[in-house]
């Protein structure tokens, strides 16, 4: 049990990782002929094709695929959420406010949404230490959101970081719910699915192609985020409840933050080290779990 549990956190860990290279990457496409549909549309697609590729020279990926079948209405679902709502109104977020920001909404509104949503649908039992947690890790979102300028008037970046957070926080839920497990075959339908999804807005803006100079950042956002991030949270989900999961994720602001810094020179205050100060004492507080009380008649049994 133990060690399933470290297994999960780790893979929770770096799939927060993994996703923090989301908004840098994607900033640097836009400087291209690339929009946030085609960079969302083209990421899946690459990363669609790498899959398929793998596929063909691997026997178990494939029978797992094929055994997957018939969960296709609860993928497609699961799909919907976690590649194209979060996907298209992440990346497009990306388009009108910093990294941080976004991430830090994004997250937010995430964490929030599985926590209300895991406890009907999963029936999974909150103590005093995960609403503590939740406390803390709404003061500390807060007080990040403050230290990146937001004024009164919510930005369109806002709405659509918010947008893109309900989406990732219901896929997290019913992923679990439907006990989708097949690792890289799964997320080969999650694709296969999103690439359909992402087309649509794609095709409607107007299809373009990318630029030679694109291709090596196209590669990594489909390599990074989109098949390691996508495959470490649906790994984790299998040895972690999803709040747990979520609330480990909260990590990736504090990677997106520090990528930002380093590659976009998006500066890091003062206050922003407290809001992530306060999100590192919330997870801790979120994972707790107080010893049982062993009473006398225990220890002479």
């Amino acid at each position: 049990m133990k060690n399933t549990y470290i297994i999960g956190v780790i893979l929770a860990l770096g799939a927060a990782l993994l996703n923090g290279t989301v908004g840098i990457l994607s900033k640097g496409l836009f400087s291209s002929n690339l929009t946030p549909s085609a960079v969302s549309f083209y990421k899946c697609f690459i990363a669609f094709i790498v899959l398929t590729i793998f596929a063909l020279f691997n026997l178990k990926m494939r029978k797992t695929i094929l055994s997957l079948f018939k969960k296709i209405p609860y993928m497609a679902l699961c799909s919907f959420l976690g590649i194209f709502v979060l996907y298209f109104f992440e990346t497009t977020a990306y388009k009108f406010d910093t990294v941080p920001l976004v991430v830090f909404i994004l997250l937010g509104t995430s964490v929030l949404t599985t926590f209300i949503f895991s406890t009907f649908l999963l029936n999974e039992k909150k103590n005093r230490f995960n609403y503590i947690g939740l406390v803390l890790l709404i003061v500390g979102l807060c007080v990040m959101e403050f230290s990146t300028g937001i004024s009164g008037n919510i930005s369109i970046g806002a709405i659509f970081a918010a947008i893109a957070g309900v989406g990732y926080g219901l896929f997290l839920v019913f992923t679990k719910k439907f006990s989708l497990d097949g690792g890289l075959s799964l997320i080969w339908y999650f694709l296969l699915f999103g690439i359909i999804y992402l087309f649509v807005p794609f095709y409607q803006e107007g299809l373009t192609v990318p630029e030679l100079n694109t291709i090596p950042s196209l590669i990594s956002l489909a390599i990074l985020p989109t098949i390691g991030g996508f495959y470490c949270t649906t790994k984790a989900l299998t040895y972690l409840e999803a709040t747990k999961v979520q609330v480990l994720e909260l990590t990736e602001p504090l990677f997106a933050t520090l990528f930002a810094f380093v590659f976009l020179a998006e500066l890091i205050q003062g206050v922003e080290l407290v809001g992530a100060f306060l999100i590192l004492i919330a997870i801790y507080v979120s994972e707790y779990q107080p010893k049982e009380k062993i009473t006398k008649n225990e220890v002479n049994i």
